[in-house]
């Protein structure tokens, strides 16, 4: 029987064997915050909801065989702006395909996607050679979501240090990428310090 108490991971267990309620207290649970999530990056409130019908979509067909390690707040907000960019990536091209030439298109598109892919590696490269800490604090405020407060508790260390780790980390960032001077690159640095690039950094879950 399901309590107000129920953790996430005590729903999705139950979700897993196909129940149905359980699902739709986690649809509950976290529905609004992850449309409130898409609208504060994109202000496009049609995306929020498509892009978080989907994710709990995308739940429910892989309930059987997903699994789920860290907290389900940090994972659905990573997931659902995933979604979100992806869609706007391809809204995007289709668009780019319209306004000019298919062969300039093709060629423009493979360009930009070899800057990402690189600006990915390089971004990558400089989190794994981050002092083991400080990679760990960026980890956990990047990759799952936590505030300054609870990082400190997790790691028991203070939120001071917490801070000086997170801006060790977003100086080495920019260090790595110093030899990209262009605005693009600007902007990813600006959005990894807000938290908002975390579907740059690390892969798509969902």
């Amino acid at each position: 029987m399901q309590t107000k108490q129920d953790t996430d991971h005590q729903l999705w267990n139950q979700i897993k064997q196909n129940d149905e309620q359980a699902f739709r207290k986690l649809f509950d649970r976290y529905y609004h915050y992850l449309l409130v999530t898409v609208v504060n990056v994109t202000g496009d409130r049609t995306l929020a909801k498509d892009s978080a019908q989907e994710v709990f979509f995308e739940l429910w067909k892989k309930r059987t065989t997903l699994e789920i390690k860290i907290d389900f707040k940090p994972y659905l907000r990573r997931s659902v702006l995933n979604r979100a960019f992806n869609f706007i990536k391809i809204q995007k091209r289709f668009t780019n395909e319209d306004a000019i030439p298919n062969k300039v298109s093709t060629d423009v598109s493979a360009q930009k996607g070899m800057e990402v892919s690189e600006l990915q590696t390089e971004i990558n490269k400089a989190i794994e050679a981050l002092p083991e800490r400080c990679r760990m604090v960026f980890t956990l405020c990047r990759l799952e979501g936590l505030s300054h407060k609870e990082i400190a508790a997790k790691m028991d260390i203070s939120t001071k240090t917490v801070e000086h780790q997170m801006t060790k980390a977003l100086r080495s960032l920019k260090d790595a990428l110093a030899k990209h001077s262009n605005s693009f690159v600007i902007l990813i640095l600006s959005l990894i310090e807000a938290g908002l690039l975390i579907f740059l950094i690390f892969p798509t879950i969902v």
